[in-house]
């Protein structure tokens, strides 16, 4: 059987209801302070885009070092690319993923101040930019591997 009588509001140590309670924190929630929570949130983003970036430099230092394998390896094998293919490409990575830790502060500042103020606004467009650089850069890694074998 469901209780259907009403719940009437208990007393905290200070004395208040607890619905009282409940309405200041809702109203101090509402202020222009900003919730510690979404600023967290934002930095762990800011991590996150760090990782990122940290990742991309990093595979892009190695494909830099496997061309410089491949030259070393040259004379044995029958196909040739231009001697710097690779370290472009790798260099191309290490740029990007700078370039990305760049944004992301950039964008971890801007998100910071629009917590701040309640003007946030959600754009996926850092997120399409990488995806689409990221499958790229995976083509053009496949393709760099198909040449070289």
């Amino acid at each position: 059987m469901k209780d259907t009588s009403q719940r009437l509001p208990e007393t905290t140590r200070d004395g208040q209801d607890d619905t009282k309670q409940a309405n200041q924190t809702t109203t101090r929630r509402e202020g222009g302070d900003g919730f510690p929570r979404d600023h967290l949130a934002n930095e762990r983003t800011l991590l996150a885009w760090g990782r990122t970036g940290i990742a991309l430099m990093g595979l892009g230092f190695v494909v830099a070092r496997f061309g410089l394998l491949i030259r070393e390896l040259g004379p044995s094998l029958p196909h040739h690319l231009p001697i710097g293919t690779s370290t472009a490409f790798g260099t191309a990575l290490v740029v990007l993923g700078a370039a990305l830790l760049a944004v992301a502060t950039l964008r971890y500042l801007r998100i910071g101040q629009a917590i701040e103020s309640r003007a946030f606004q959600w754009s996926p467009l850092l997120g399409v930019i990488l995806g689409a650089l990221l499958v790229l850069a995976g083509v053009l890694l496949a393709i760099y591997l198909i040449l070289t074998a």
